[in-house]
């Protein structure tokens, strides 16, 4: 049984690294209103969530192209949060399909 001591210790003590590292990501909200972003330019940290909302009277179709950090949020109608976490450093440019001038830099630190 004591020989188990030091690798039960060390799972341990591995599960609650794990639960530190969730308990220390942060959530941040991102709004759509008037066909803008609420921000023009977010820092966040690897981990950390971002929700949007569409917050406007009309469809959006959020994405990012940026290499390895790609995703899309597919026809997001109004009242609809969706949340993406950020897993990677960089910077990732996001965009509305529907609306061009709409822009977001989100700036991911280690």
């Amino acid at each position: 049984m004591r020989a188990n001591r030091p690798l039960r210790m060390a799972l341990l003590l591995a599960a609650l690294a794990a639960l530190t590292g969730l308990a220390l990501a942060e959530e941040f909200r991102v709004v759509q209103r008037n066909q803008e972003f609420s921000v023009r330019d977010l820092q966040v940290r690897v981990g950390d969530r971002v929700t949007f909302t569409n917050g406007d009277s009309v469809t959006h179709n959020l994405y990012s192209e940026t290499k390895g950090m790609e995703f899309e949020i597919e026809l997001q109608p109004p009242g609809r949060s969706d949340t993406i976490t950020f897993a990677r450093p960089g910077t990732v440019e996001v965009r509305c399909a529907i609306h061009s001038a709409m822009k977001l830099r989100v700036d991911v630190k280690p």
